[in-house]
């Protein structure tokens, strides 16, 4: 894996290097549970999950300012990038606004085979889970149900015991993102309000109404 220092210009890139040059060690914490995975992308296999507001290591991010390579204590792996808030002196930000700070940027050589897949041979990312700016799931976006986020353990027996195939979204499935209108979605019998289905290798619940996430069945 080749890493180098990446000194931004303008708000949209990485972050200004520091005064000595050197990168100086940066963390960053979940801004809700948020899945480790082997590789940088929704086709990897989870290796953890890391927890809300846990705090992780980071080694370096990718210059699409999508993926970051982390560590948990636990494992080594990568993360998405926009449910990250980074330590910046004492601040917290998003990777997009760091500015005070170099952040490595990573290119991803890692070699990998079909083992670390969610699933051999899946196909191509099908669209987007549908999210705000970071930190926005986790305050006025979600619906009463998704915020209360109460989901009867029948309903969680039911699709644990009936899965379905994973479908591949660009992001990563935490409680109050929304699952786009077009993937399809399964019946919950014990609940007609609910649907459930597999994203990115995570079955959920979701709000059948908004489609948005009120369970990740882990």
């Amino acid at each position: 894996m080749i890493k180098k220092p990446y000194t931004i210009a303008a708000a949209s890139i990485l972050a200004l290097a520091t005064s000595g040059g050197m990168a100086a060690a940066l963390t960053a914490s979940a801004t809700s549970d948020l899945n480790l995975r082997a590789g940088p992308g929704p086709q990897y296999n989870i290796l953890d999950v890391i927890q809300s507001d846990e705090s992780v290591m980071v080694s370096g991010c990718l210059s699409t300012q999508d993926w970051c390579e982390v560590n948990n204590g636990d494992a080594q792996g990568w993360a998405y990038a926009p449910y990250l808030m980074f330590d910046d002196e004492g601040t917290a930000k998003p990777l997009p606004e760091m500015t005070a700070q170099t952040v490595t940027v990573i290119e991803d050589t890692g070699e990998r085979d079909e083992a670390t897949a969610v699933m051999a041979g899946a196909g191509a990312i099908a669209g987007a889970l549908i999210a705000g700016p970071v930190g926005a799931v986790v305050g006025g976006m979600v619906s009463g149900i998704a915020a209360n986020a109460t989901v009867d353990p029948e309903v969680t027996y039911y699709i644990t015991e009936n899965p379905v195939e994973p479908v591949f979204l660009t992001g990563e499935p935490v409680v109050g993102a929304a699952v786009p209108a077009d993937v399809m979605v399964y019946d919950v019998p014990q609940a007609s309000e609910l649907a459930y289905l597999n994203v990115n290798g995570d079955l959920v619940v979701v709000e059948r109404e908004s489609r948005r996430i009120v369970q990740v069945v882990r």
